[in-house]
């Protein structure tokens, strides 16, 4: 293997056509003899999941630069060539504010043209969920964001979007594969420059108008609360350093209203993340400049949105003036309330209404649901998968879509987009927040109020890293050793464990196994007595391993308890297998 990445190492150093930076980049690690970093980019090409790419920038087959975005972007444009008419030969491509993001665009833009297919690019660095609006509102076969959310400031990526506007799902994304491996020289790829005839000839910057388009569509959730209500609450804002802060402040204002703060310091775009710690909204870090303006404002709520604002994060400030971050499963369950009783109280609750989420979300917003006679459906993780049930409702008319949701801060209510939308959640939380504010004084007396009829669930997310070139490897054998011998907790009794490879849920007492009505995935869920389970998959987009854990409580020290055994159980577990 080393010897086969040399020779890919010395070729590209060879090539002519090689980037000067990115050749000054491999000079200097040919010359510093740094053979692991060297084998690390070279060894292998870098992967296309079911999603996309995603990877520390630099040279290497394993890196993202820009003839591995030509080389994704030719298996992407020959898949639009080959599954739709010429007329649909359209692609939409936004980027966020990272560094290289406005370049890369710039390079999938070229080669599309190169190939004959119309381009509708992004002015500027806009959110994730604007890139869905765009596919779907101007009838493009396909859309690309360039992206790598919350990574750190190292990382980019490459997100696909189908005609619908959602996230392409595994067949397309192996086609698309199929179609990128194709492609064996990676500096032969053509992509035309802006100022060439041809690109200028296909390739459309998208304009102020496709915004005010976006903004149209929210509508429905600009007028729901009174004007008193709403302005009496104040909330505090950051985009941390990404795109939301050009659109969340905006939508907000066009809800009415009047007191949102943001973050100075964390409201420009900033490639380097400058002010914030870790720009992902599921963690309090990410909070620590929001928290003192909030104190400052005594402000009601404050949002976060991860920098290309398709998730937002909540905090909720308490009766005693503490600030509380709320996980993904309670801001669910709080809006599922809020929504549905105000569809019951206006008359409009849907027929057959759906809320739809993942396998590893908790059960405290079905159990709502289920209060107010809707149907929760639950898919793999990932919203692609929940925008492919909205398609599916929409094209069989068995459910009407009422929400839906991830864990992981990821939320959608209007379906004009089809991935998860941090700027339609940003005005229906506020919405919620002005609600419950008038009704229960604070959100965090309305959550206790939801704790005391349906339970006290509680839950958590573990990440951990499983770093080198062995990460997946180990990780592997860990998935394994799980399927061999299931994971057992003291205290508790193990009642099922339900493999979504083999899509087999298997009862521990007699043996009996039942089918998984969904598409195969590498994850295993452990079910417990009393309502207890642990989730562990692998990511798709990062060498880490995700461990989930739900439990319910009959108070909320049980319960918090009751999750620090199981992580215990699972860390026991997992030390071996990591380096």
């Amino acid at each position: 293997m080393t010897e086969i990445a040399e020779t890919v190492w010395r070729r590209w150093h060879g090539d002519r056509r090689l980037l000067s930076p990115l050749r000054n980049e491999l000079q200097a690690l040919m010359e510093a003899g740094a053979q692991a970093e060297l084998l690390d980019r070279f060894a292998e090409d870098l992967q296309f999941g079911t999603g996309g790419l995603r990877a520390k920038m630099g040279v290497g087959t394993n890196r993202m630069n820009v003839y591995t975005v030509r080389r994704a972007t030719a298996g992407v444009v020959e898949w639009i060539r080959n599954s739709m008419p010429r007329e649909r030969w359209r692609l939409a491509i936004g980027f966020d504010g990272r560094r290289d993001s406005a370049t890369f665009a710039r390079e999938i833009a070229g080669v599309a043209a190169a190939c004959g297919v119309n381009v509708c690019l992004f002015a500027e660095a806009r959110p994730t969920p604007m890139l869905s609006f765009a596919v779907r509102h101007l009838q493009c076969a396909a859309g690309v964001m360039v992206t790598a959310s919350h990574n750190p400031p190292e990382y980019n990526g490459y997100k696909v979007y189908g005609a619908d506007g959602g996230q392409v799902l595994p067949d397309d994304a192996e086609r698309i594969v199929a179609l990128m491996r194709q492609e064996t020289d990676l500096f032969g790829i053509v992509a035309l420059t802006p100022d060439h005839e041809r690109y200028r000839e296909l390739v459309a910057i998208l304009a102020e108008d496709l915004e005010r388009a976006y903004y149209d569509r929210l509508a429905p959730l600009l007028h729901v609360e009174r004007a008193e209500d709403k302005d009496a609450l104040t909330i505090v804002y950051t985009p941390l350093h990404g795109t939301g802060g050009a659109t969340v402040p905006q939508a907000l204002r066009l809800a009415g209203y009047n007191h949102v703060y943001a973050v100075p310091e964390q409201s420009a775009l900033d490639e380097q993340f400058t002010f914030v710690r870790n720009p992902n909204p599921e963690e309090s870090v990410a909070y620590d400049r929001a928290l003192l303006l909030a104190q400052e404002r005594s402000a009601d709520i404050v949002l976060a949105t991860d920098p290309d604002a398709d998730r937002v994060g909540m905090m909720a400030r308490r009766s005693d003036g503490r600030y509380e971050l709320l996980s993904g499963n309670e801001v669910g369950a709080l809006f599922l309330s809020y929504h549905l009783e105000t569809l019951s109280e206006q008359g409009i609750m849907p027929e057959r209404g759906a809320v739809v989420t993942t396998i590893v979300s908790s059960g405290f917003g079905e159990a709502v649901a289920r209060a107010h006679g809707v149907f929760t459906e639950r898919t793999l993780t990932g919203f692609k998968y929940i925008g492919d049930k909205i398609e599916q409702y929409e094209q069989d008319g068995t459910r009407h879509f009422v929400f839906g949701y991830e864990e992981s801060v990821g939320y959608l209510l209007l379906p004009f987009v089809r991935d998860k939308d941090g700027i339609q959640a940003a005005v229906f939380l506020a919405n919620m927040a002005a609600s419950l504010k008038r009704r229960y004084g604070d959100l965090g007396t309305a959550l206790e109020a939801l704790y005391r009829r349906f339970g006290y669930y509680r839950d958590r997310l573990l990440s951990y890293t499983f770093a080198g070139r062995d990460g997946v490897q180990r990780m592997n054998a860990l998935m394994a050793d799980l399927r061999g011998d299931p994971l057992r907790a003291r205290d508790v009794s193990l009642s099922a464990v339900e493999d979504y490879l083999t899509l087999l849920a298997t009862a521990v007492a007699d043996g009996r196994q039942s089918a998984l009505q969904l598409p195969a995935s590498d994850v295993l869920k452990f079910r417990f007595t009393g309502d207890a389970w642990v989730a562990v998959r692998p990511s798709g987009t990062e060498p880490k391993l995700k461990v989930y854990i739900g439990v319910k409580g009959t108070d909320m020290q049980t319960a918090a308890d009751q999750v620090e055994h199981l992580q215990s159980v699972v860390e026991a577990r997992l030390q071996s297998f990591l380096a």
